[in-house]
């Protein structure tokens, strides 16, 4: 028997009254969710884009926002489909688990998994603030060290080193490290910083600036 056409499928299905079998969330859907997971995960690990990276042009807050549609969308998409699926043609297919395992398991990574510290990227933050100590009067602006964006780092008047993470800049306050060897960081003059110590020669400070 020659296979039906998918117009002889309808005109049969429109003379029998049978009724087409709902598709369940396919590879297509899938690549979509695989491909806003990934993204996320990123943007969530601050691992891309970052605003002093390669990718400029790639802003985190639009990534982020575009990553929301697409995983909203698509979260509509598969719950309908799974809904026909197993609700109007009560049957079972496997393409309903990839999806919901894939985003269950981002955001127990995001969450639970290991992320890299200050301490993990010391040694690069040291190279940076020995070159800026041998050098005075020089600094660096806008790079960025493994997962942290650094607006800023330069030297201070006695000597230490000050690395503004640019993630925290709000208005006049902004936090980072310190790098003093010699002595525990005093501040500046016309900023009220709170100073705590990390490990070593380096210090966590926070920082809000007075008109």
């Amino acid at each position: 028997m020659a296979r039906m056409t998918s117009l002889d499928r309808w005109v049969y299905q429109q003379l029998t009254g049978e009724q087409t079998r709902s598709k369940p969330p396919g590879p297509i859907h899938l690549t979509f969710v695989t491909a806003a997971v990934a993204v996320w995960v990123c943007v969530k690990r601050n691992w891309w884009p970052s605003p002093f990276g390669a990718h400029i042009w790639a802003d985190p807050l639009l990534a982020h926002l575009a990553v929301l549609v697409v995983l909203a969308v698509t979260g509509l998409v598969w719950a309908i489909r799974t809904l026909y699926v197993l609700g109007r043609d009560r049957r079972w297919s496997w393409w309903i688990l990839p999806a919901p395992f894939l985003v269950s398991a981002a955001f127990a990574f995001v969450v639970c998994g290991p992320a890299t510290t200050f301490l993990d990227k010391r040694s690069e933050f040291e190279a940076i603030a020995v070159d800026i100590r041998e050098n005075p009067g020089t600094s660096r602006e806008e790079f960025e060290i493994g997962p942290f964006d650094i607006s800023r780092a330069r030297g201070g008047p006695s000597g230490e080193v000050y690395f503004v993470d640019n993630s925290t800049i709000f208005f006049s306050f902004t936090s980072g490290w310190v790098y003093s060897p010699d002595h525990e960081p005093a501040g500046q003059g016309n900023v009220d910083s709170s100073i705590s110590h990390l490990d070593g020669p380096w210090y966590r400070y926070k920082s809000v600036y007075r008109d």
